[in-house]
C-alpha cells in the first residue's frame, strides 16, 4: 500500500492524508452498491460511515455485510482525518496518528474492498 511506504520513509503527513482517502472510497463504494448517493456526503467519513451507509444498507439489504461497524478502526480515521490536512504544515501529523490512518485504511480495504470484489459486486481496481 502506498501509504505504508510513504510512513515508512518517515512521510507521515502525506501517508495519513493518502490512507484518509482509502476509506473514503471503500465506504463510497458499498454506498454507491446500495443506490446512496455518496457525493452528497463529501469528505465526511462520519456521516460516510454512519448515516450514509445505514441508509445503503436499508435500501439494499445484501450490503449489510459490508457495515463499517466491524472495522473499528474507521471511528479512528473518522477522528484523525479531514481533507484539509493537505494544506497543513508539515508535521501537523504524528508517526502514531498516521499509523492509524495507514491501519484503518488497511482494515477498510481488506474488510470492504476485498469482499465487494471477492462477491463479484465490483471488479478489481487496475
Amino acid at each position: 500500500m502506498d501509504s505504508r511506504h510513504l510512513l515508512e520513509a518517515g512521510r507521515q503527513d502525506n501517508a495519513g492524508y493518502l490512507a484518509g482517502y482509502a476509506v473514503e472510497c471503500a465506504l463510497k463504494a458499498v454506498i454507491d452498491l446500495g443506490g446512496g448517493r455518496p457525493q452528497a456526503y463529501g469528505h465526511d467519513l462520519i456521516a460516510l460511515s454512519g448515516t450514509a451507509l445505514d441508509l445503503a444498507v436499508l435500501l439494499c439489504p445484501g450490503l449489510r455485510r459490508y457495515r463499517s461497524d466491524r472495522i473499528p478502526a474507521i471511528d479512528v480515521a473518522a477522528a484523525t482525518w479531514n481533507p484539509s490536512l493537505r494544506y497543513s504544515r508539515t508535521g501537523s501529523l504524528t508517526h502514531a496518528q498516521a499509523n492509524q490512518l495507514v491501519d484503518a485504511a488497511r482494515e477498510a480495504f481488506e474488510g470492504l474492498v476485498i469482499p465487494l470484489i471477492l462477491d463479484g459486486r465490483t471488479e478489481v481496481p487496475r
